[in-house]
């Protein structure tokens, strides 16, 4: 899966819910408000980090139950 990332910082879920509440207060044409914004990069998984990233997650998930009891 590629991550788009936006030129600037105007998007997320606090501008989707002002676009649902804009289009539900003033009945605006949601394909007008609900736009994608402008894409300044794209980034693509590298598969031969794969293997890498497999590992630190099966340890990670292996020390959680320690993690969240040294937290209580």
């Amino acid at each position: 899966m590629e991550i788009a990332l936006p030129e600037d910082g105007d998007f997320g879920g606090a501008l989707g819910a002002a676009r649902l509440a804009l289009c539900a207060a003033t009945g605006a044409d949601p394909q007008a408000v609900m736009t994608m914004p402008p894409i300044e990069t794209t980034i693509a998984p590298d598969k031969n980090l794969s293997a890498a990233y497999s590992d630190q997650y099966a340890r990670y998930r292996a020390l959680y139950p320690a993690i969240e009891e040294a937290r209580q």
